[in-house]
């Protein structure tokens, strides 16, 4: 792997939270189109390494790095605050809980973005957010507001909100969990799709079957460490470690 390769590095991420340390030296790389699965039991640390990566939780210690920009944390604070809004702007995040906006249509929504932030025409960021919509199938929806959507829909909003901001990475936080099990589908029909385009994502997720078939990588995190990690096919017929072992046993 060549360093021109790497789309999003993270090196020796510790996290503590007063006196627990949640994350033990997490380090991992993304490359162009993959797809990194983090799996583990809850409070092994995924969610907040994942928020640690676009610094909604700031690392105690650590770097992010960014088509080869580096962003440096000392004493839990970045060393230069002015790139953690750059880095965000080139880093999608799509929530366990969608966090739309109650008050704006699903349209206005997907243009909330682009107009504020990448000081884009309404015009534009609408004709985007048109074509982003009919993407993920909700064109009849888009004079919706959020109170009126299934989980499902709201979630594949979110998606399109992630999408227009033009990402290098998207990432998602357990995506599907605040679903109804009849609403999963829908959503990780789009992701594969996404996957499919290439997009680079890492995702925490409890979806075994979505991780095993689309990933390109699995991480598997236990008590705030990388315990195991590889290609799905690998890593799921032949366990190196009893932990993992033991954690696909129960999931399946």
């Amino acid at each position: 792997m060549t360093q021109s390769d790497i789309v999003l590095k993270a090196d020796k991420i510790h996290k503590t939270f007063g006196q627990v340390e949640v994350l033990k030296g997490i380090s991992l790389q993304a490359r162009n189109h993959d797809v990194i699965s983090i799996l583990g039991s809850s409070g092994s640390g995924k969610s907040t390494f994942l928020r640690c990566l676009n610094f909604l939780e700031t690392p105690t210690s650590g770097t992010v790095t960014l088509h080869g920009e580096e962003v440096v944390v000392r004493n839990g604070k970045p060393a230069n605050p002015r790139q953690i809004e750059q880095l965000r702007k080139r880093l999608g995040m799509v929530f366990q809980q969608f966090n739309l906006w109650s008050h704006r249509t699903v349209i206005e929504n997907v243009m909330e973005g682009p107009v504020i932030v990448k000081r884009e025409t309404k015009a534009d960021a609408r004709d985007k957010a048109e074509a982003l919509l009919q993407r993920v199938g909700l064109t009849e929806r888009m004079n919706a507001y959020p109170s009126q959507l299934s989980g499902g829909q709201q979630q594949r909003v979110a998606i399109a909100r992630a999408l227009a901001m033009e990402p290098d990475v998207i990432l998602f936080d357990e995506p599907t969990s605040a679903l109804d099990p009849e609403l999963v589908d829908e959503v990780l029909k789009v992701m594969q799709s996404l996957a499919g385009e290439g997009r680079t994502m890492i995702l925490v997720t409890h979806e075994m079957g979505f991780a095993r078939e689309v990933s390109s990588e699995v991480v598997f995190l236990h008590e705030g460490r990388v315990a195991e990690q590889g290609p799905p096919q690998e890593m799921f017929a032949h366990p190196k470690t009893e932990v993992f072992e033991r954690f696909i046993a129960k999931v399946k």
